[in-house]
């Protein structure tokens, strides 16, 4: 049945591989880039404030030396680097230039941009950065525009226009919801901006409304279960809501719905040490700073539920625990999905200890594959084998997005909490079809002492007939010292910040394994795991472990 639907997969993913290379041709061609810039505006009539897309990005100031660079010379950063590639041509390092100096380079870089790239180039015309684009060249005006002269204006509102354009025009060509909330948010600005181009403005609110309908759940949390997407969105969204608010239009009902809800989601992940969890694709984000500029902003989230989106939080004085006890999403949300079914993570005062490896997306095709295996995940597999299969065909790949052949499913979920514990229990069947076996993760977490109590069991409900070694690994975050104890049955885990903390085993013995930790946007990182592994000989096979804290 898999290899049938992964044929007529392939089928349709060359038909429409072919058909993409015909478009590319077309939106090439001169016919096609003269009917995008349908007028040219003499002025603007909503210039929006440069601090409202500061918010956007985290990129340092010196993460361009533009003043010691030629113009021309920008655009040789390689399309191999894709994060420095997309960051340059969004130009939202804008925001970061000291104002009064930058003015005149400022215009002959994005003067540059337009002499080379006035029309359409698949790498540095893909959607999401050509709205990026958009959104910091008319955040910036000051930069941009102020005291330029008729030509240089010209130009500039030649090639907004003619970039919202190719924007509006291509939005359903996107699968990536995220990046269609981005494209939204650029043709809503553009026609703001400009008193001629309202129609982009109406077009941009109604694919707005359509892709909050089909993207978030109830509570307003992405149906792809990636923390790191509910952080973009939330972004845009609130960007989005400013802009109508500094221009005095009417903020539409369904945006402060999904503000509300969606903000709700961000302050329950929301972590002492200002990062999200890495959790189903997403990569280390610190979200200090985005914390401050709500509250400049005042707004304000709540969230004291234990679980949402099935992702259980467990929130002490001194440390966090998260768990991920949720099926994967359905394959139009599985772009960036990992497969890492009950791993979790621990926040002690500030210190992330126990982790996931994080997504390497952009650091290379390999470690993105890499990445999505369980064995990157503090969880349990078997015999090097995850929990999900993932489609290996790279045409599928590059036409369908990342897509998943076989699934686990959750077959039972229970938490409660006493006066004593919290408890969370979970199990799901990502091992059944495959090796007979279901796998179930209990965690106790004791209210009066910072404790945890972890138990894996593995129930056989069917034979296999060949050996089956399972394997539970703990990543350690980087900068982290361990050291195995003479007993080999518990590791010492020694934090920065002086804290210690005990992982130990009754069942089992440790070892201690070099590890990449992917989280990273910008570079891969050195750390170290811990593991523990075994045999499955009986029905039901137990693994205990335990982690407190030690002084």
């Amino acid at each position: 049945m898999y290899r049938l639907k992964s044929i007529k997969l392939y089928f349709f993913s060359i038909l429409k591989l072919f058909f993409l290379s015909i478009r590319n041709f077309y939106f090439r061609s001169n016919f096609y880039n003269k009917k995008l810039t349908t007028f040219v505006p003499d002025r603007i009539i909503y210039s929006p404030s440069t601090y409202l897309s500061a918010s956007l990005t985290t990129i340092s100031n010196d993460f361009y030396k533009i003043t010691n660079i030629a113009p021309k010379l920008l655009w040789n950063t390689s399309v191999k680097d894709k994060l420095k590639f997309d960051n340059l041509h969004s130009f939202l390092w804008l925001t970061r230039l000291d104002r009064k100096n930058s003015k005149i380079i400022t215009k002959e870089i994005i003067k540059s941009w337009i002499d080379i790239f006035f029309n359409y180039e698949p790498n540095t015309w893909e959607m999401e950065i050509t709205a990026r684009r958009i959104i910091a060249w008319s955040s910036n005006t000051d930069l941009t525009l102020e005291n330029s002269d008729k030509v240089y204006k010209e130009k500039f509102f030649s090639s907004l226009i003619k970039q919202s354009n190719f924007l509006s025009k291509n939005l359903n060509n996107l699968f990536y919801e995220p990046s269609k909330i981005i494209c939204c948010a650029a043709i809503i600005l553009s026609g703001m901006m400009f008193r001629e181009n309202d129609s982009n403005y109406k077009i941009g609110i109604k694919e707005l409304e359509k892709v909050i309908n089909n993207y978030f759940d109830e509570n307003g949390f992405p149906k792809s279960r990636n923390p790191e997407e509910v952080f973009i969105c939330i972004k845009y969204l609130i960007l989005i809501r400013e802009w109508f608010k500094e221009a005095q239009k009417p903020i539409p009902d369904f945006l402060n719905k999904i503000i509300y809800k969606c903000g709700n989601c961000y302050a329950m992940l929301s972590c002492t040490n200002k990062q999200f969890p890495l959790f189903n694709g997403a990569t280390e984000i610190n979200h200090k700073y985005y914390d401050s500029f709500l509250k400049i902003l005042k707004y304000k989230f709540n969230n004291e539920k234990h679980e949402i989106a099935n992702l259980v939080k467990i929130k002490k004085k001194r440390f966090e625990f998260f768990i991920d006890c949720g099926n994967p999403p359905s394959n139009n949300f599985a772009k960036h999905y990992q497969a890492g079914c009950l791993s979790f993570e621990l926040i002690s005062n500030k210190q992330k200890v126990i982790c996931n490896s994080g997504y390497g997306k952009y650091l290379s095709p390999k470690l993105t594959s890499l990445s999505r295996s369980t064995a990157a995940h503090s969880t349990l597999y078997l015999n090097d084998t995850s929990s999900c299969i993932f489609q290996k065909n790279k045409s599928i790949n590059k036409v369908y997005g990342s897509s998943l052949v076989q699934k686990h499913k959750i077959i039972n979920k229970n938490y409660t909490e006493d006066k004593d514990f919290y408890s969370i229990t979970a199990s799901h069947n990502g091992y059944e079809k495959k090796f007979g076996c279901i796998h179930t993760r209990s965690i106790k977490i004791l209210k009066k002492e910072d404790k945890i109590f972890g138990q894996d069991d593995l129930k056989k409900i069917k034979n296999y007939s060949n050996s089956l070694i399972y394997f539970v690994r703990f990543h350690i975050y980087p900068d982290i010292k361990i050291v195995k104890t003479k007993a080999r049955n518990s590791i010492l885990i020694s934090l920065p910040n002086g804290e210690g903390w005990l992982l130990q085993s009754k069942t089992n013995n440790f070892a201690i394994e070099k590890n990449i930790f992917l989280g990273n946007k910008n570079k891969i990182i050195n750390n170290e795991s811990v593991f523990i592994s075994g045999n499955i000989n009986e029905e039901i096979t137990s693994i205990k472990w335990i982690i407190e804290r030690v002084n």
